[in-house]
Parts: C-alpha cells; structure tokens; sequence
C-alpha cells in the first residue's frame, strides 16, 4: 500500500490562495468597500422614501 502524504499546503501556495481569494473578496474594510457600502445603503434609504 501506498504512504498516504499528510495534508499541508506549502507557505508559497498559502500566499497565491490568500491572493486570489482577495481577488473574488475584496477586504470588507478598505476605503472603497466601505464607501461601495454605504452607498448602496444611502440609494436603499432614497428608494424606501419614494
């Protein structure tokens, strides 16, 4: 039988996931996401008010 190789993920690959993951998510916190967030609640806001 065939020795099994332990599940691990090399720091390089490590990185390259975190980069692409960064890619589809941007950070929830940067400028641009917060700015994106509220205003998309401030045209909700105009919307419910119409």
């Amino acid at each position: 039988m065939a020795k099994r190789v332990p599940d691990t993920i090399t720091d390089r690959r490590w990185a390259a996931l975190g980069r692409r993951a960064e890619k589809v998510a941007p950070p929830l916190f940067s400028d641009e996401a917060v700015r994106r967030r509220l205003a998309a609640s401030a045209q909700k806001r105009k919307a419910d008010q119409s």
